[in-house]
């Protein structure tokens, strides 16, 4: 097992005395790759005290023998064979944690039945893996990086999109395959593209929906390489922008820059949301800004907790977050502008470099 890998599991164990745990079952496939490098799409870690198991099926044997190298690599002689049980009873297992927010009643219920007789303890854990996902270490941050100038170079390519009669879904697809054309693996997430009265909804559905002058158009996208995420927000128009429209924009631009200045180790994310939430309402624009102000990013596009009205997160050196505030007026339209933000040991580094000053696509 390579140092990187060695180095996390430890850092688990260290988290499974309290509660008790003799060994921790993880079915989420970040989680799993994150402390194995597994990256098949059939697989669970089984980590006790002193031993860490991959189970997986046939068709993942090569691939989890090459990846999760330090990890014994299980898999079925038969479909129907109980891989899981066999552990548990041959370790003499009985309390074995799980992942409550990646396990169902049913499949729990179903343990409890399959595994009584073993005397197995099911426990339930929350955020421990992701918790330890929070802060990166430099291999994540240069993949980071990497998606993130990925992103930028796609926001430079699709402004020769930016025109009248343009169709929001041709302009998502076209930002997906330049970034997979410059070395993402593939989109972080579902691209949208939302321009006019859909740009007022903050997750609005990229549709086909042509641009027509005086257009907000809000583009959020981002680049997955080597399974780290990026995620970038930048809203321009189409024409010239009216009063209003500028008033709304150096608004939501204000508010990102003030909360970004404020980022630094030891605040707490819910201060950092404030910082921004106030500048959006000394505006006028308080009940307009309807979602948190930005979450983490890694393995995941939202890779924990981040920057909201509740978020007792304290800012450590090594974590990246997304700081991307919003106003969004139905039937008016919406600015969304988001960087990824890594924070340092003084303050922190603006990852995307996309430009955010106000640009104006000629409507002629």
């Amino acid at each position: 097992m390579s140092l990187r890998f060695a180095h996390r599991v430890e850092r688990l164990r260290t988290r499974m005395d309290e509660p008790f745990l003799e060994a921790l079952l993880i079915t989420s496939r970040p989680n799993v790759r994150y402390l194995s490098g597994f990256t098949g799409s059939a697989g669970s870690l089984l980590i006790g005290r002193d031993f860490t198991v991959l189970l997986t099926d046939k068709r993942y044997t090569l691939r989890a023998q090459k990846e999760a190298v330090g990890f014994e690599v299980v898999v079925p002689d038969n479909p129907d064979d109980d891989i899981l049980k066999t552990q548990l009873e041959a370790r003499g297992l009985r309390k074995v944690g799980f992942e409550a927010s990646n396990i169902t009643v049913k499949t729990l219920e179903g343990w409890r039945e399959k595994y009584n007789e073993l005397g197995v303890e099911w426990i339930a854990t929350n955020g421990v893996v992701e918790e330890l996902r929070l802060v990166k270490d430099a291999e994540e941050i240069a993949c980071i990086r990497e998606a993130c100038g990925i992103a930028d170079a796609a926001f430079n390519h699709i402004q020769l999109f930016m025109q009248p009669e343009t169709v929001e879904m041709d302009v998502a697809m076209e930002l997906e395959f330049y970034m997979r054309r410059q070395g993402a693996r593939r989109p972080a997430f579902e691209t949208i593209v939302a321009s006019g009265e859909n740009s007022a909804m903050p997750h609005a559905e990229t549709s086909e929906r042509r641009f027509r002058p005086g257009d907000f158009v809000t583009l959020d996208f981002g680049a997955e390489v080597n399974g780290y995420c990026s995620d970038i927000t930048r809203t321009v128009i189409i024409g010239k922008a009216t009063e209003e429209q500028r008033r709304i924009y150096q608004t939501v631009l204000e508010a990102q820059l003030r909360a970004i200045e404020a980022i630094k180790p030891g605040v707490k994310g819910c201060d950092i949301d404030a910082v921004a939430r106030q500048v959006i309402a000394d505006a006028g624009y308080g009940d307009y800004f309807t979602h948190s102000l930005g979450h983490s990013i890694g393995l995941s596009v939202h890779d924990g907790m981040g920057f909201a009205q509740k978020s007792e997160v304290v800012l450590e050196p090594g974590m990246v977050f997304t700081v991307e505030p919003g106003i969004y007026i139905e039937g008016f339209g919406g600015v969304r502008i988001e960087d990824d933000v890594l924070v340092t040991e003084d303050g922190c580094e603006v990852l995307t470099h996309a430009p955010k000053e106000l640009i104006e696509f000629s409507a002629d």
